[in-house]
């Protein structure tokens, strides 16, 4: 027998779609990087590459792998909870001419 029990938080929290909680499609992983994605503040920016670093430096050897935090963005992308356009820099700004891939989340995946 499993018994639950949840606080009611009255801030810092997110409320996540039992649709994402519950796809199967996603590892684990893919599923709690999602979530901590959709915790941050609007604007706050990442990669694969950056979210394993933060685990690598606080988790040290028990943090899963770069190729794992990779692998799990794009079993995002696949079942529609990413979405990824590359965009060019207008011309006059810094990097002008060169390209940048925007990366949204998204609560619930788009068909």
């Amino acid at each position: 027998m499993l018994i639950v029990e949840r606080s009611k938080p009255k801030k810092n929290f997110v409320q996540i779609p039992n649709e994402l909680v519950f796809d199967e499609r996603l590892s684990t992983l893919a599923r709690l990087v999602l979530i901590q994605m959709l915790a941050q503040r609007p604007g706050w920016q990442t990669n694969a590459a950056k979210l394993w670093e933060t685990a690598d430096r606080h988790r040290g050897t028990q943090a899963e792998s770069k190729r794992a935090f990779r692998r799990a963005f794009g079993e995002l992308e696949e079942a529609g909870y990413m979405t990824r356009v590359k965009t060019r820099i207008p011309k006059g700004q810094p990097n002008g001419g060169d390209f940048v891939t925007v990366l949204t989340v998204h609560d619930t995946p788009q068909r």
